[in-house]
């Protein structure tokens, strides 16, 4: 998976975008950050496992995750499956 596309999920999702040593993504509801990942400045593939934790960092299994990739998941059902996991309050 190239990093382009992470950054394109970050922006399907609204997360707020922070660039630093590495870029910092953070999701938030109501005000508070839920979910935080970070994607290294390099461009091209991502290596080894860091396509795996960003995706347990955002809290999806791998379905949910490939849904997310194929544009069939959007921020409305990302808040869905966090509400279902715990995460974010009813």
């Amino acid at each position: 998976m190239k990093i382009r596309e992470i950054h394109n999920l970050f922006q399907k999702l609204e997360m707020e975008v922070r660039e630093g040593r590495d870029t910092i993504a953070k999701f938030r509801y109501n005000g508070e950050v839920i979910v935080r990942t970070r994607v290294p400045h390099k461009s091209g593939d991502l290596k080894g496992q860091l396509v795996h934790f960003i995706r347990q960092q955002l809290r999806l299994n791998e379905t949910q995750f490939q849904e997310l990739v194929s544009c069939t998941l959007s921020r409305k059902d990302y808040e869905i499956i966090l509400k279902s996991k715990g995460y974010i309050d009813s």
